[in-house]
């Protein structure tokens, strides 16, 4: 009996000690990079969010004003935003998926 209780016990003892090392090699190494990585495409998503607002502000006010116009111009708009908002979102996913091939 006090040798399945010894198996046991170190059992447990090398699974938390495993746990511990684990967590310990995240925390040094792995959510440095994390971060780094989420800050830089936080960047690239900013710069590509500023460039495409812009150009969809710049296209709405070179347009021409008649009433009928008013309605393709928010179309447009509508349009550039739900665009911007799928190409951020499949860029977000397509890196994260690329990165954790990598891996």
């Amino acid at each position: 009996m006090s040798t399945l209780i010894i198996v046991i016990a170190t059992a447990i003892l090398s699974s938390l000690l495993t746990l511990t090392f684990g967590y310990w090699i995240f925390r040094r190494f792995w959510e440095r990079d994390m971060e780094v990585r989420f800050r830089q495409l936080h960047d690239d998503i900013g710069r590509t969010v500023e460039t495409r607002v812009r150009r969809a502000v710049t296209e709405s006010l070179s347009d021409p004003r008649p009433a009928d116009m008013l309605r393709e111009t928010t179309w447009k708009a509508a349009k550039s935003g739900s665009d911007l908002l799928s190409d951020s979102l499949s860029n977000l996913i397509g890196k994260w998926r690329r990165q954790t091939d990598d891996v």
